[in-house]
Order: structure tokens, then sequence, then C-alpha cells
């Protein structure tokens, strides 16, 4: 059986922030991220690819309290996705988680917005012309929308997150559109992750994920693979 490669494209809950608000954060091992534990449950089958940055947005470079400025492509998931596909090659499939950080209000960008940045990416992903160079096909392709952020974050947070739970809650159904126009698959986080705050990152400063909530989107994103995928376990 010949090894699938996905890609697992997202921001700090691709790349495993593990938030602590007593001292500094740190990163889940491979074998609690969810991309590690995906790895795990697909198999010697598949070759999973981390491109996680904390900080990442749909299409902004650097945020103001988002940590260091991050040269060239910086925070930008436009900028810098059309190099990394690349550099991947050939990928059967990716995922993308992005949005939580473009909710910050010092970007001023509705849902609606938010979600046009999630489009551009996913016609990078679909119609970007390596085919020209390489013969290689398009890969599948899974947006997810994020999280919802609730209270625990808003108490956190003070203005940065201002007007953010709603837009949460409003990304899933604009990403949904997205995925039927345009020929990807959707996988809604918050309802993967469920629990109590419903739908939010349980870790402790309500943003990221904790062991639970990384644990049940790799069974969803497992799942998900194998139907776009039937032969590949």
């Amino acid at each position: 059986m010949t090894t699938k490669r996905l890609l697992c494209f997202g921001d700090s809950n691709t790349y495993g922030w593990k938030a602590s608000l007593q001292g500094p954060a740190r990163r889940y091992p491979p074998s609690l991220r969810w991309t590690g534990r995906l790895a795990h449950l697909l198999g010697p089958g598949w070759e999973v690819v981390e491109e996680g940055l904390g900080g990442r947005t749909l299409r902004d470079h650097f945020i103001v309290g988002s940590g260091l400025a991050v040269p060239g492509a910086g925070l930008c998931a436009e900028d810098y996705l059309p190099a990394c596909l690349l550099s991947h090659l050939p990928l059967d499939a990716v995922i993308i988680m992005l949005g939580s950080n473009d909710m910050k209000c010092a970007l001023n960008r509705t849902a609606e917005s938010i979600a046009e940045g999630m489009g551009k990416l996913v016609d990078l992903v679909l119609s970007f012309p390596w085919e020209e160079v390489l013969s290689y096909p398009h890969p599948a392709l899974i947006i997810v929308s994020p999280p919802y952020i609730g209270e625990r974050k808003m108490s956190l947070a003070g203005e940065r997150y201002r007007g953010a739970p709603e837009k949460s809650r409003a990304l899933a159904a604009l990403y949904r559109k997205i995925a039927e126009e345009k020929g990807a698959t959707f996988v809604d986080a918050a309802h993967v992750l469920g629990g109590e705050p419903f739908g939010e990152a349980h870790g402790e400063d309500g943003m990221h994920l904790n062991e639970d909530d990384h644990a049940a989107l790799a069974l969803a994103f497992r799942e998900t693979l194998l139907e776009l995928f039937p032969h590949s376990a």
C-alpha cells in the first residue's frame, strides 16, 4: 500500500500549545497533540506533516500582543501557504484549522471577512498551479471552523477579543458554505469538542485545547479521512 501524506496547517492549536495560567506555556508532546494522535490512529499507511504556528491568521502578518514579529510571511497563512504546499508535495490531503486569531478586535474583521480569508486558502490548495511543473494532483481538503470563544477567554482577554464570541459562533455556517461551493470537506471543531462549556477549547485559558480536546479532534479527523480514503486503513 502506498503511503498517503497529510498536511495539518493551523495555529497554536495545531502546534499543540499547552496553556498555563501559572507559568510559561509549553507544547504538548507528539503523543498528546491531535496531529500525533491522528498519525497513530491512521497507522503506517499515512505520513502526517505538522505545520502549526502560534498566532497564525488567515491573511494578516502581525498582531500586537501575538508575540514576536515573524520575518517574511509572518503570521499570514495566505502568504506562507503556497511555499508550504510546494515544500511538502506530494500531498493526498490537507487539513486547515484557522480563524481564532482573526477574531482579535485589533484586526477589525467581521465573521464574513474571516470566512473570505478561508475561501482564499481553499482556492490556493485546490487551484494552485503546481501541475504546470509537477505531475501531482491537488489534495483533498478539509477546512475546520475553530472552537467557540466564551466567557472564560473573555475574562482573561479583556478588550483583545471584543465581539469574538459572536463571530466564533457564526463561522461554522460560513465555512460550511465555502466547503460546499468549492469542493472541500467541512468539520465543525466546536461540535467535535462538545463538553462544558459546549464547543469551547477546554484548556486553562479558554482558548487552547486540553488533552481530551486533542483526542476528540484526532478521532473526528480520522473518521473524515477514512470517508475520503476508504481503502487507506
